[in-house]
């Protein structure tokens, strides 16, 4: 069916907000840029006004796929790093089930979420971690300007509900693509956006804090065809996704990201999803799970 390394607790956390895939900081060069025109601006704005729709109003709401992983993590008390593989599922908006498995196929790490509790069931420890988004330990791992709740979309590369304001349009020196520089209404963070109107991908984003560092950056590649979902669109909703260009595929998911940080430890993961099951379909019960009685439960606060 669908492989994994384990670690100590902290580890365990850092991971689960990975599957939450998150990391702080950020240590990519600067980035490269240069003026757009206003035209290019338009252009670039409107397109990318049209994808978030698109993915959004017409793009299925699950993910079902076989992963594996890279994790390095050095800078703290010693290095550390491991190969992971299993399997991933996802469902919107904040729902991630993480199985790893071993070369017989069989469960050794279990990680989930609903975006409000996770649990991380260690089997080879013989012990389960329970506990919510909120606590103090999730946070020290988790970066600022992440919400849980909305996990699903930041692994797919895709946009979370809400409204965003776009304030800058340059465009990128060494792709063919454009950063936006775009508002979240509800957190008032930034982000950047490296964007590609012609192939309606995100490449890459970046959240900002106040003072214009780095807290995330994310990669997304070798993005391939995903699953439309017809979902109920009101008539003239359906007319503005129309106005796309009807040759282009949509709902494209990225099978290559990596994730980066040197904020008090290099961090840094490079994930692959491959063997996808197409329209994948999961309810709120798939992301939970009993505890099994031979394992000892740790609550974590």
């Amino acid at each position: 069916m669908r492989r994994f390394s384990s670690y100590a607790f902290p580890c365990f956390v850092f991971l689960l907000s990975v599957p939450l895939f998150f990391l702080q900081g950020c240590a990519r060069p600067l980035l490269q840029t240069f003026p757009a025109s206003e035209q290019e601006i338009q252009f670039a704005a409107l397109a990318f006004t049209k994808y978030k729709q698109i993915y959004q109003d017409e793009c299925a709401c699950c993910l079902d796929a076989e992963v594996d992983a890279a994790v390095s993590v050095s800078g703290w008390f010693s290095n550390h790093t491991g190969k992971l593989s299993g399997y991933l599922q996802a469902m919107e908006p904040g729902n991630i089930k993480f199985v790893a498995l071993n070369p017989l196929g069989q469960p050794i790490l279990i990680l989930l979420t609903n975006g409000r509790i996770f649990k991380i069931l260690n089997v080879l420890e013989g012990k389960a971690y329970i506990g919510s988004v909120n606590s103090e330990t999730f946070k020290k791992f988790a970066p600022p300007g992440f919400d849980p709740e909305f996990s699903y979309y930041w692994l797919t590369g895709r946009f979370p509900p809400g409204d965003i304001d776009i304030l800058k349009v340059r465009r990128d020196k060494e792709q063919n693509g454009y950063w936006l520089q775009v508002r979240h209404e509800q957190s008032g963070l930034d982000s950047m956006i490296l964007f590609d109107p012609e192939e309606s991908v995100v490449l890459r984003h970046i959240i900002l804090s106040d003072r214009g560092d780095h807290l995330v950056d994310l990669v997304y590649e070798d993005h391939q065809p995903g699953y439309v979902e017809k979902k109920h669109l009101a008539e003239n909703d359906q007319e503005k996704i129309d106005t796309v260009d009807s040759g282009k595929e949509r709902c494209k998911i990225p099978t290559k990201l990596s994730f980066s940080s040197n904020s008090g430890a290099e961090k840094k993961i490079d994930m692959r999803l491959f063997s996808f099951i197409p329209g994948a379909e999961f309810s709120p019960d798939d992301f939970e799970l009993e505890i099994p009685d031979n394992l000892e439960q740790l609550i974590i606060k």
